[in-house]
C-alpha cells in the first residue's frame, strides 16, 4: 500500500491513474475533487490542471467550471477575457450558465478586455 492509500485516498489513487491515461470524465471528476475538497486535498491549482485538461479535450462541464474560476479569480488569477473563452466554448455546446457567464461579462468588462473579446471571435487572437 502505497502512501496515498494510506492516506485514505484510495479513490482518488484510481482516478489520477484514469485521468494520466486520458480519461476525459476522470480529468473532469479529478478536478470536482480537488476543488470542493472531497475525497482529495483541496487544490484549486490541481482543480484547475484537471478542468483544463478535461476542457481542452471538449467537456463542456469542465470549460464551465474553469472558467467560473478565471471569473472568480478563484485558484487562478481573474481573467475575464479567458473566462469568456472557456464559457463561449461551453455554450456553444448548449451549456445555459455559460451563456449567463458570457453575459455577465460582457456588462462587467472594461473596454480593453471587451476589444480582447471581440477579437476572439473574428480569429485575430494570438496564442
Amino acid at each position: 500500500m502505497d502512501i496515498i492509500e494510506l492516506a485514505g485516498y484510495g479513490p482518488l489513487k484510481k482516478l489520477l491513474e484514469a485521468a494520466q491515461g486520458g480519461d476525459v470524465t476522470a480529468q473532469y471528476n479529478l478536478g470536482v475533487m480537488y476543488f470542493e475538497g472531497k475525497d482529495a486535498p483541496q487544490d484549486y491549482l490541481e482543480a484547475a490542471k484537471w478542468y483544463g485538461a478535461a476542457a481542452d479535450r471538449g467537456d463542456r462541464q469542465a470549460q464551465f467550471n474553469l472558467g467560473l474560476m478565471f471569473y472568480r479569480g478563484v485558484g487562478v488569477p481573474k481573467n475575464l477575457v479567458h473566462a469568456y473563452e472557456l464559457f463561449s466554448l461551453a455554450a456553444a455546446q448548449g451549456d445555459e450558465r455559460a451563456k449567463q457567464g458570457m453575459a455577465a461579462i460582457l456588462r462587467e468588462a472594461a473596454p480593453e478586455q471587451l476589444a480582447e473579446i471581440h477579437a476572439l471571435g473574428t480569429g485575430s487572437r494570438k496564442h
